[in-house]
């Protein structure tokens, strides 16, 4: 185990800096408790990068705390007294993020995992597997898929929903106000009509950064979508759905139902590749699950549980010749068997 000021031998995996700022952020905030500290504990003993990074996460938390002089006193009051609610630690790590603070954390590794910074500065997450629903003000439902975030704006004009990263469903209801409804995405806007409908913004199986398009899927009513950089809109009537670009939209298809398995607790493949089978499986699990790149010719098909991932890759290694290796809970590889 490395010493505290011992020298750091390489700079650790992002997905490892990842995991120990989300240890740091459970201490921090005071919700840890002594099974969170064994477990923690159990993570770092597993593997010298993991000690590594949490050295890292300890340096820099120190460096937010010492560099605070630099910070309004109201500001480094609400980040540092960060509540036991996780509305108000996102809303504490807004406040940092906005004085330039919290891309210290890390060195901004831990931010190189698409989707973490918009996890953190939202004002609604969701964490890996968990799933969430939530009636908005004016009635509207948004149910969360793992690993998503949001941002809400009620206002006497309009209702605004922005997709940060991630997956959601949305109801929406009758505004009692007459003002519509508009959900914001990178890139471009999808305008309900009355309507019931998917949207995915959810990096690619390699996870090297942001997913080229972004599908919506409707399966009540309709919705318009506006590409940001000009594309002719297009509306999306009931039973299709269809990838955009900020330039353009696609030519919809007949909605997947497979695509919406997720809000019955269920990862349904169909011939799909092995690696983007395991990088969606990924999105709910805590850690990391990689696949080997010797796979990549594999596919598979099949029902799988989301609310247990480890059951799920019981299934995987009945389905396909493959083995998951665990070096630690945290940190599975999918292998031939």
């Amino acid at each position: 185990m490395l010493q505290r000021d011992a020298p750091l031998m390489g700079m650790p995996d992002a997905s490892v800096i990842e995991q120990a700022a989300l240890w740091m952020t459970t201490f921090e905030s005071g919700e840890a408790t002594a099974a969170d500290e064994a477990a923690c504990a159990r993570w770092r003993a597993a593997d010298p990068s993991h000690e590594a990074a949490w050295q890292i996460m300890t340096a820099t938390v120190g460096q937010i705390r010492g560099g605070m002089a630099e910070v309004s006193p109201a500001v480094a009051r609400q980040a540092l007294r960060i509540g036991g609610k996780h509305g108000a630690r996102r809303r504490a790590l807004k406040s940092l993020a906005g004085v330039g603070v919290l891309a210290m954390l890390g060195g901004g590794w831990a931010m190189s995992r698409p989707g973490t910074f918009d996890r953190l500065a939202a004002d609604l997450a969701t964490g890996p597997g968990e799933r969430r629903t939530i009636t908005l003000p004016d009635g509207t439902v948004v149910t969360m898929n793992t690993a998503s975030a949001i941002d809400t704006a009620f206002d006497a004009s309009r209702r605004s929903i922005r997709l940060r990263t991630g997956e959601i469903e949305v109801r929406t209801a009758k505004d009692a106000l007459g003002r519509p409804l508009l959900v914001a995405t990178r890139l471009g806007e999808i305008v309900p009509l009355g309507t019931r409908f998917v949207v995915r913004d959810v990096p690619a199986a390699d996870a090297t950064g942001r997913a080229e398009a972004i599908t919506v899927a409707v399966t009540e009513g309709a919705v318009r979508i506006v590409p940001a950089a000009g594309g002719m809109p297009v509306q999306l009537p009931a039973g299709e759905q269809v990838s955009f670009t900020a330039t353009s939209v696609g030519a919809p298809e007949a909605v997947d139902l497979a695509s919406r398995s997720w809000l019955d607790g269920m990862l349904v493949a169909r011939r799909m590749p092995l690696p983007e089978f395991v990088a969606e499986l990924a999105r709910y699990r805590r850690g990391v699950l990689r696949c080997d790149p010797s796979l990549a010719t594999l596919s598979v098909s099949g029902a799988f549980p989301l609310n247990d991932t480890d059951a799920a890759l019981a299934l995987l290694e009945k389905a396909v010749p493959v083995q998951a290796r665990a070096i630690t809970p945290y940190w599975v590889t999918v292998i031939p068997r």
